[in-house]
């Protein structure tokens, strides 16, 4: 994520994110409003579970990256059924949402190894991007899930 948005992240979620503060949040922008969104989610379902504000007690999200073309979001610690649950939906959500610019997308194998969603406009638009890339086989787009 480009440093702009990492840093809104950072200055407005200060506690969600205290153990990034040093690194780079390892997914592109096209999420950017998704993380936004599940992030203040997250600290609304806290606040409504009477968890203090406190460093000790306070979610703290030690991973955000992408992972197999879709966003994976890992607690330092346990959290609530409520959070996993809205951190669930989210890494669902990321399968279907552009991870370059946030467009609708649909999860493309683009390498034997790397799955990305992606929309027309991007996979048009990037040079990395192979010339054929195909959308992943039903069965295994649920397989991700």
């Amino acid at each position: 994520m480009n440093p702009e948005n990492t840093a809104k992240l950072l200055a407005i979620y200060p506690l969600l994110y205290r153990n990034l503060r040093n690194q780079d949040f390892e997914c592109e922008d096209g999420w950017f409003a998704l993380i936004w969104q599940v992030s203040a989610d997250i600290e609304s379902v806290a606040q409504l579970e009477g968890t203090p504000k406190t460093a000790e007690a306070w979610p703290s999200v030690g991973v955000l990256k992408n992972k197999f073309g879709s966003l994976r979001v890992q607690f330092d610690g346990r959290v609530s059924d409520a959070i996993e649950a809205l951190v669930h939906r989210a890494y669902e959500r990321s399968m279907e949402i552009c991870h370059l610019c946030g467009a609708p997308a649909l999860l493309m194998q683009v390498s034997n190894r790397r799955t990305e969603p992606l929309c027309a406009t991007c996979i048009e638009a990037s040079p990395s991007n192979p010339e054929n890339p195909r959308p992943l086989p039903v069965w295994m787009q649920e397989q991700n899930r």
